[in-house]
């Protein structure tokens, strides 16, 4: 835990001259491309997709906030917005802290079933700790640096799916044990590494973050809603240290478009 503190800190001084939180709204425009990606059937809530694209997503800037990184490589969280790549998208600067209840649909943690939701809107149970536990896995096997995530294909497609079991399947001890997200697929080195990331999580590592919410939020002539981007701040001394940025993107449903909604938001 001293050594992930350590690297930790050590990344906010990278990042800090590339991106930085302020108070005051503004855009960005972000181009979507491919950061090294693997082809997985998964399911979630029931709906399955056949051939979603899970890795490293790039991103590149193509004008707006100079504060904000001008090139990145990262993974996804909210599977209820729709991007494609090679389209740019707008985004606000992150000014809200993301939690349950915040982002484009936020469903995350093992209870908060649609079927659920309907039931008890106002209630995400397990959501905080979801959060927590996707974003410690990202910044403890992301292999980071000022680029954004780091390691071969198999590696970014195992971080990738061990953040989405991450948020979608915390329970209320912290632990990764829902069923409402599921893959398969791929090749044992990836099956090995989401197992071992998974093991031992408990929900509780002292996280913050903030949401680069899409503006416009239909996105596209579908009116599809883009997905959000998470900054995720750990804060491992004190609430005041700010340590690093994550950044966090949605997945790939094929090699045109990252994710077509299964189910409406």
């Amino acid at each position: 835990m001293k050594n992930l503190k350590r690297a930790v800190q050590t990344l906010a001084f990278v990042l800090g001259a590339v991106c930085c939180l302020c108070p005051a709204r503004a855009s960005v425009t972000y181009l979507i491309g491919n950061g090294g990606l693997e082809s997985f059937n998964v399911t979630i809530d029931g709906n399955s997709i056949n051939g979603a694209l899970a890795g490293g997503i790039s991103i590149q800037k193509m004008g707006g906030d100079a504060s904000m990184p001008a090139s990145y490589v990262t993974v996804c969280t909210d599977i209820e917005g729709t991007l494609y790549l090679g389209q740019s998208y707008e985004y606000n600067t992150p000014v809200t802290p993301f939690s349950g209840s915040t982002g484009v649909n936020p469903t995350w943690g093992a209870i908060n079933t649609p079927a659920y939701l309907s039931a008890n809107p106002e209630n995400t149970a397990n959501a905080a700790m979801a959060i927590q536990n996707a974003a410690y896995i990202f910044y403890k096997y992301g292999q980071l640096t000022a680029a954004g995530i780091g390691g071969n294909v198999d590696q970014m497609a195992a971080l990738q799916l061990a953040v989405w079991e991450a948020l979608y399947d915390t329970a209320a001890n912290g632990s990764v044990t829902g069923t409402r997200f599921t893959w398969s697929g791929g090749d044992t080195t990836v099956l090995n590494d989401v197992t071992t990331w998974l093991s031992g999580l408990d929900g509780n590592y002292g996280l913050t973050g903030y949401l680069l919410y899409p503006n416009p939020l239909s996105g596209n002539s579908n009116g599809e809603p883009p997905q959000e981007l998470l900054i995720a701040m750990p804060v491992p001394e004190s609430p005041t240290v700010i340590a690093g940025a994550l950044l966090l993107l949605p997945f790939g449903a094929s090699a045109f478009k990252i994710l077509r909604k299964k189910h409406a938001v």
